[in-house]
């Protein structure tokens, strides 16, 4: 019986540390990714030396999105402190991450085309319209996968303190 009662009373190894640890990696993580896509929209109109509006609502060359997209990288590795080993590695999984998600964007596209036309007709076709919901739905799918995994690797490359930082400087731009 005394056995038992010293097993019970024994501290056991609970999970609560690597929860929170795999928490706080996944809000640095989050973070992370809102600070980038708000470096990369901050940066897309007219930034420094593209001039004209890009971004996200009006189209742009893929050379122009790639180097607001560097543009963005840096500002925002450079608020962290990363080494340029740090850097190079960084943006080489932003570059692919981006572009595994160019055709994304692009089927996104063509979709929201369809839907509108689907809307314009004399008769609205249900169908078409919750077909096109369907394939924007499995889009959706695809790009959150592909950022979470860009993020993760990205997470990988930095320490927890530029992490943390980026997760502060995210809180900043939430505000």
């Amino acid at each position: 019986m005394h056995e038992a009662s010293s097993v019970l009373s024994s501290p056991q190894p609970s999970n609560k540390g690597k929860r929170r640890r795999f928490l706080a990696g996944l809000l640095a993580g989050t973070a992370l990714g809102g600070l980038l896509a708000t470096g990369i929209s901050a940066y897309s109109h007219d930034g420094p030396g593209w001039g004209g509006r890009c971004g996200w609502r009006h189209a742009c060359s893929p050379e122009a999105q790639r180097e607001r997209l560097e543009f963005a990288t840096d500002w925002v590795l450079k608020k962290a402190n990363a080494s340029e080993e740090q850097k190079q590695r960084i943006k080489s999984i932003v570059q692919a991450a981006a572009s595994e998600l160019a055709p994304i964007r692009e089927q996104h596209q063509q979709h929201r085309d369809a839907f509108l036309a689907a809307l314009t007709q004399p008769n609205v076709d249900r169908d078409t319209l919750e077909q096109l919901r369907r394939a924007e739905v499995q889009l959706a799918e695809a790009a959150s996968s592909r950022i979470v995994q860009a993020l993760a690797d990205v997470a990988d490359v930095l320490t927890p303190e530029q992490r943390t930082e980026l997760v502060r400087l995210a809180e900043q731009f939430r505000r």
